[in-house]
């Protein structure tokens, strides 16, 4: 992911960006009479829009950060994201600490 960060407040942020989203899936069953046809490995790579908002608390030399991102694979832009229903595919929760110098 890259994220562009704006801080309307000093705690707070917005945060929009791009990412390539890669999944894999493989499975190792042993073969014979009770083996699941359904099963298959499988690997897929997708670009996606994200934008969301989150938290920096400064907490002695650094800060305690939390945010959520909601990510749209394959988005058109015909339209803004979250109208007339569109939902997001899937949401990313970040919690950390960032350490200050």
């Amino acid at each position: 992911m890259v994220t562009g960060m704006i801080y309307p407040l000093p705690i707070l942020y917005g945060a929009l960006g791009a990412g390539w989203y890669n999944t894999s899936i493989d499975y190792q069953v042993p073969p014979g009479p009770q083996t699941p046809v359904f099963l298959s490995s499988e690997s897929k790579q997708e670009f996606g829009w994200h934008f969301g908002g989150g938290v920096e608390i400064p907490a002695g030399a650094g800060s305690f950060v939390g945010d959520i991102r909601y990510v749209f694979l394959n988005y058109n832009f015909q339209k803004f994201p979250g109208s007339d229903g569109v939902k997001s595919n899937f949401y990313v929760l970040t919690f950390g600490y960032l350490f200050g110098l």
